[in-house]
């Protein structure tokens, strides 16, 4: 008898309806450190139509990730409906999920890729 917990059922994600309805963001990283000391990229892309922001940060941490989104996403090109992320700590952190709260972004989380 196996001790290991049997695997969970998939749940498909529904395809986007329309541009800046659902949204998926990710560390990349890390990478050789470049000049002004950035290790890490983070990545949003537009389920939808594709469209991709990425930014050059030093560290993988929540407050990166939300400052990445408050200041580079929804202030220029404002909140979409739905975020989706793995189970990565700086897409869980009480500080990451505060600020989706208070812009009523839905976050959807994944498992990890490993």
């Amino acid at each position: 008898p196996s001790r290991r917990k049997p695997d969970g059922h998939l749940h498909p994600i529904e395809p986007a309806r329309g541009i800046w309805d659902r949204l998926a963001m990710d560390y990349v990283g890390p990478v050789p450190q470049s000049k002004s000391g950035n290790k890490y990229f983070l990545v949003l892309t537009d389920l939808f139509s594709k469209f991709v922001i990425t930014k050059a940060v030093g560290d993988n941490t929540s407050t990166t990730a939300a400052k990445f989104l408050l200041y580079d996403v929804f202030m220029i090109y404002g909140v979409p409906l739905e975020i989706i992320t793995d189970n990565g700590q700086h897409f869980c952190s009480s500080f990451y999920e505060l600020l989706l709260k208070l812009t009523q972004c839905c976050h959807v989380k994944t498992t990890p890729y490993n």
